[in-house]
């Protein structure tokens, strides 16, 4: 078992596996099957990443993000409809996340997919988002 925390570098449009760079520069390739794919759209993130050493990368189990660049609180997770509000199960803590309303609009055509939400915790577990990025392909 491996644990690393370090900078996403990727480029998913060219199909080349993200790189792990750690504070000491140390770059590990990453393997993202699965639950692991968003990891391909979290450029310039700092993430915490924990699987096997394989064949010379890192065979990602499980993950979170500890930084989105701004400092700011992000979330990440599916998008769901839950009535007329939107929410996500944020992997990072393990809570449902209910998305201010009028703010949250813009994220209404990405139901179903996973995000990383970069916002403001106004509440019980209530977010208004500041920015947003879709973590699997989309148009």
């Amino acid at each position: 078992m491996a644990h690393r925390v370090g900078l996403v570098i990727s480029e998913p449009e060219t199909g080349a596996p993200p790189i792990l760079r750690t504070a000491t520069g140390v770059a590990t390739r990453l393997s993202t099957p699965g639950e692991a794919a968003p990891l391909r759209y979290l450029n310039d993130c700092v993430v915490e990443v924990d699987g096997w050493l394989l064949f010379g990368a890192l065979q990602v189990r499980d993950w979170r993000v500890l930084d989105a660049g701004d400092g700011s609180g992000n979330y990440v997770g599916v998008v769901r409809a839950y009535g007329a509000r939107l929410v996500i199960d944020d992997r990072n803590s393990g809570s449902t996340i209910v998305l201010d309303d009028q703010t949250a609009a813009p994220l209404r055509r990405y139901v179903g997919l996973p995000v990383l939400v970069i916002g403001h915790l106004t509440g019980n577990g209530y977010v208004v988002p500041v920015a947003f990025r879709v973590l699997a392909p989309h148009s």
